[in-house]
């Protein structure tokens, strides 16, 4: 018989909305309850799910829900630490959305908390689940690529997508940057970065309270050098919803992993538009692609797995690097690391 684990997911709206979907619809696990004050939000998601609970707060789920195996924090990033901090005191073993924080002293906080009360912390960074990122892991990891030299990291997407979303809740950096951050220390293991200078522009969006794009270069420990690229400003019109890719040249080999054409464009009259067959694509009705890979290898990964998911340590260093480079992009200087 399958062991079916009991998750909790704090927060309904974009992320946690499928998260929840995905594990209700899981065979691993069961979705025991959504937290969200939003009571219509938090009703949209429970609806899909029988016997789903439903709760306003965080201490309103951990007063009443005694067996939970998981709870999945999809709040947005400034709001991770109090509920973080309370179900690893509850015991029960802690998935955030990434980034770990907005803060670095919250991310110490959540991992600390995690670390005493002997509960598992993992963070969703999903590329990690994306079959071409993890096979050029496995070229690092073979040794055919040799010394990393270089790498350039790209993740441009359109203004219709992220500001829309989010309403300049969320740096760039911190919502797009970070994944390729994460990319990177994933790639070059060993490695520090000990240097970063970055540059930012924000004359489209700079009103809506976020940046179009942000660039930086960061030299590692090893001798790396790495291009970081990210931009939230892509035309409405433009062909690729999320432009993204990475190149990395050895001292035996390079590889490039390319993800800007999803392989599906539609076309109307109304307009055009690339539909979504790598992330999150809705597949016979349930929600597939990296980020279910990702919720699966994670109760895998609680049963004992070895699965690539980040850990709060991890987590901590791409904060770490991704808020080192706005404050290069902000103060206009280089900001030395380690």
């Amino acid at each position: 018989m399958i062991k079916r684990r009991r998750v909790a997911v704090i927060g309904a709206g974009f992320m946690g909305s499928m998260h929840a979907g995905i594990f209700a619809n899981m065979v691993g696990s069961e979705l025991a309850a959504i937290v969200d004050p939003n009571r219509a939000l938090a009703e949209a998601v429970a609806a899909k799910a029988p016997g789903c609970k439903i709760y306003d707060s965080h201490q309103a789920l951990l007063s009443t829900e005694r067996d939970l195996d998981l709870v999945s924090i999809c709040t947005p990033d400034n709001l991770h630490l109090a509920p973080a901090v309370a179900v690893a005191e509850a015991g029960i073993n802690v998935f955030v959305e990434k980034p770990i924080s907005s803060k670095v002293e919250d991310a110490r906080a959540i991992i600390a908390a995690c670390e005493a009360a002997k509960v598992k912390l993992g963070v969703g960074y999903l590329l990690r689940f994306d079959p071409r990122y993890a096979a050029a892991k496995d070229l690092m990891i073979s040794g055919r690529i040799g010394d990393p030299i270089h790498i350039y990291a790209r993740r441009n997407s359109a203004r219709t997508e992220g500001p829309k979303r989010y309403g300049g809740k969320l740096p760039l950096a911190l919502h797009v940057t970070v994944h390729d951050v994460d990319m990177v220390l994933w790639m070059l293991e060993g490695q520090q970065p000990v240097s970063v200078y970055a540059q930012q522009t924000d004359r489209l969006l700079g009103s809506s309270g976020t940046q179009d794009s942000i660039a930086a270069i960061v030299r590692f420990s090893g001798g790396t050098v790495v291009n970081f690229e990210s931009a939230w400003s892509l035309p409405s019109g433009a062909r690729h919803m999320i432009d993204a890719r990475m190149e990395l040249i050895g001292t035996d080999g390079s590889f490039e992993v390319q993800c800007g054409d999803s392989g599906l464009y539609f076309a109307s009259n109304e307009g055009s538009r690339e539909i979504d067959t790598q992330h999150w694509p809705l597949l016979n009705g349930r929600i597939d692609g990296d980020l279910a890979r990702q919720l699966s290898g994670l109760i895998d990964w609680l049963d004992g797995a070895a699965m690539p998911i980040a850990t709060g340590q991890e987590a901590l260093r791409s904060l770490e690097l991704t808020l080192a480079m706005m404050q290069s992009a902000e103060s206009g200087e280089i900001v030395r690391l380690g």
